[in-house]
């Protein structure tokens, strides 16, 4: 079967040039237009894809962090727990090295300068950062009102 190609090639050839050239361009400018879109969304979804990568890795790291922060909250709580109850056992310590002190010397019926005082700066200690407490205070009272014996230089 042979198909005739004379009416085809009559018709184009009918077409004036400036028509057939425009019609060109215009075709050129849609396949332009459609490749320049579409390497534009390639790159925009490209980027958004760096995006939410970057973001996936911020948030991995944010959450490293906060774990690894909730470990040394822990640790701190566990180190304040541990400090206040060494506090508490300085102050029993301290208070009862001041009321031994005290009770020795009120029995003696005086007190050597030396030991008066360590037992002032023992005291100032224990109220500055304890607070003392009121049965302290009176014994101090009563063996500042002791007799001293001997001099800090001996």
């Amino acid at each position: 079967m042979h198909m005739d190609t004379a009416p085809v090639w009559g018709t184009i050839l009918n077409v004036p040039v400036g028509r057939f050239l425009a019609w060109i361009f215009v075709i050129a400018s849609i396949i332009a237009g459609i490749v320049g879109a579409t390497i534009k969304l390639y790159t925009f979804f490209g980027k958004v894809k760096d995006l939410k990568e970057k973001d996936e890795e911020k948030s991995k790291m944010l959450k490293d962090h906060d774990e690894t922060l909730a470990e040394f909250t822990k640790h701190l709580q566990n180190i304040e727990k541990a400090l206040e109850v060494q506090k508490e056992v300085n102050l029993k310590q301290v208070r009862y090295q001041i009321v031994h002190t005290c009770d020795d010397a009120i029995s003696d019926g005086s007190i050597s300068a030396g030991k008066l005082k360590s037992l002032e700066e023992l005291f100032e200690e224990y109220t500055r950062i304890f607070h003392g407490n009121g049965y302290v205070k009176t014994l101090m009272k009563k063996v500042r009102a002791l007799p001293v014996t001997g001099s800090l230089d001996e």
